[in-house]
């Protein structure tokens, strides 16, 4: 009942979130802060995915199952790519998430509260988070054959 003031919410919310992100992204920052400074933003990226996601789930329930479940399966597919991300980074393969792609998915979930058009927008979500997920994978294969040919030559 209330989905145009949740999404000035989470507008709000997706904008201290960007803004914050910017700061963490800056160079040069003493004692370490950009490495906890990246570790909180990547955390509340997942943070603002749930609490938008999982209501939305709730609330859907009774209505629609289909939108229900999209709203879950886009925020599985949203955890899926973050953790490809910080796993394939923790294994040494090149790898990034762009603001673009992170205020996007911010912006789709922000578009939907305030227009209404929520099974279009979760649709979206969800093929842009399982893309994500699909184009990380992919990316880490492509490392993967690259460094196996030097390791023939030098092993």
């Amino acid at each position: 009942d209330r989905r145009v003031l949740a999404g000035v919410v989470a507008l709000l919310s997706g904008a201290a979130l960007a803004a914050g992100s910017f700061q963490a992204r800056r160079a040069g920052i003493p004692n370490g802060f950009v490495g906890r400074a990246r570790f909180a933003e990547r955390v509340l990226d997942v943070v603002f995915d749930a609490s938008i996601l999982v209501p939305l789930a709730w609330v859907l329930r009774p209505g629609s199952k289909w939108d229900a479940v999209l709203a879950m399966v886009g925020l599985g597919s949203s955890y899926l790519a973050s953790y490809q991300r910080a796993r394939g980074e923790s294994l040494g393969y090149a790898g990034s998430e762009s603001m673009g792609y992170r205020k996007t998915k911010e912006a789709i979930l922000v578009l939907g509260l305030f227009s209404g058009w929520i099974a279009g927008t979760l649709w979206i979500f969800a093929v842009l988070t399982a893309a994500a997920s699909a184009v990380r994978a992919w990316n880490i294969v492509i490392q993967e054959r690259h460094a196996r040919p030097a390791e023939k030559a030098t092993g």
